[in-house]
């Protein structure tokens, strides 16, 4: 079966998470997506334990995508960008703003030499304003948007999301309105500006509005919702209703806390929120996690054990839905990979650096003399050549 983007050439120049993921969806949904590197990879090959050359996060957001390694501060390797730029469809980076200004493969370089392309730049803070050129980071955006504010402790510490929350969000977001000017039709050369700063305050959109309307930090969300600790382990509590609370109280045996006027309301909890986690949390200590997540599934409430990720790979309803299917990665091995919701499973391998510099330089018209020569003087690195 066709995938909807067949057809599309895609020059993914990003580094990290935010862009390549945005090449990953584009290259699982059919379109050839051309992974440039450093001579010495990607920093996320950085990210985690390596096994030769690769980590979780080259896997995860490279497979299905071609990889190629250039030096970019040669002009050498600028022409090689360029003549592959020509023929592409989508050009995708995220340098600092101006970078690839200076380096000559900018959105005015490439709509010189290609009328249709669809440039799409993604930075943190964006192409304009007077922060534009401030460096910019998924830990750096959860501070700025104010994410880490309302991710607190039981103590009030604000704490960074443990994963790159506003980095995946944004690769999201690039994907989403890249294949929206894709759907469009491009009948002219187009610039798209992405920000991080811009993506994490669509995720922070209520919190945002909530905040400006109560003139000041809003109340806690669905108080007692929260983690509590059991006798062994950690459990997950939400509250989305009133009769939520009323069910949990009976449950635990705080009936008392039900018509208690410190906890009537969700407002009225969310101000004596302290002293009503801990009635709760004076009961659900005394007991294992497993009596609780069975007593809760029973009264019909909202909850589940603190999983970590080897207890979700294990879950049988995750096992039944094919949650994630198995890519085979040469030099890693078994690698688990999340479907995409909708049921698209992941498939392809990731490349290493330069796993296929010699085909495409061949392909765009290098003769093999020249892929070596260039190899030699490390204007790309082509493993294959370089034993």
């Amino acid at each position: 079966m066709q995938k909807p983007l067949q057809g599309i050439k895609v020059l993914d120049l990003g580094q990290g998470v935010a862009a390549p993921y945005c090449g990953l969806l584009m290259a699982q949904y059919g379109a050839e997506v051309i992974k440039v590197e450093p001579l010495n990879g990607d920093w996320m090959r950085g990210l985690g334990k390596n096994w030769k050359g690769q980590t979780a996060y080259s896997v995860t957001y490279n497979l299905g995508k071609k990889g190629i390694a250039v030096d970019l501060k040669k002009q050498e390797g600028i022409n090689l960008i360029l003549k592959i730029a020509e023929t592409c469809d989508v050009v995708l980076e995220n340098f600092r703003p101006g970078v690839v200004d200076r380096l000559g493969i900018g959105f005015s370089d490439i709509k010189a030499i290609n009328d249709k392309v669809l440039y799409v730049s993604v930075s943190g803070f964006g192409q304009t304003g007077p922060y534009n050129e401030r460096p910019g980071s998924d830990g750096v955006l959860q501070a700025f948007s104010g994410l880490i504010s309302i991710n607190k402790d039981n103590n009030g510490f604000p704490h960074r999301v443990g994963t790159t929350v506003v980095d995946a969000l944004t690769g999201l977001c690039t994907f989403q309105a890249t294949s929206m000017a894709l759907f469009g039709g491009i009948t002219e050369a187009k610039f798209l500006d992405i920000s991080l700063l811009q993506s994490a305050a669509v995720l922070l959109m209520p919190n945002i509005a909530d905040f400006s309307l109560n003139q000041g930090p809003a109340l806690a969300l669905n108080p007692p919702a929260g983690t509590y600790k059991t006798r062994d382990g950690w459990f997950g509590v939400s509250i989305v209703k009133e009769q939520n609370f009323a069910d949990l109280c009976r449950l635990i045996g705080v009936e008392e806390a039900i018509s208690d006027e410190r906890f009537k309301t969700s407002e009225k909890r969310a101000e004596n929120i302290t002293q009503i986690t801990k009635i709760i949390q004076s009961k659900l200590k005394n007991k294992t996690t497993q009596y609780w997540d069975r007593a809760f599934k029973e009264a019909g409430l909202l909850a589940n054990p603190v999983n970590d990720f080897g207890d979700w790979l294990d879950d049988e309803h995750v096992k039944a839905i094919e949650g994630y299917g198995i890519v085979e990665q040469p030099e890693v091995g078994k690698v688990p990979i999340a479907r995409l919701p909708g049921g698209h499973k992941m498939d392809g391998i990731a490349p290493n650096i330069g796993s296929n510099t010699k085909d495409i330089m061949l392909e765009y018209g290098y003769s093999l003399d020249q892929v070596e020569q260039l190899n030699r003087e490390k204007v790309v690195f082509a493993p294959e050549l370089s034993n």
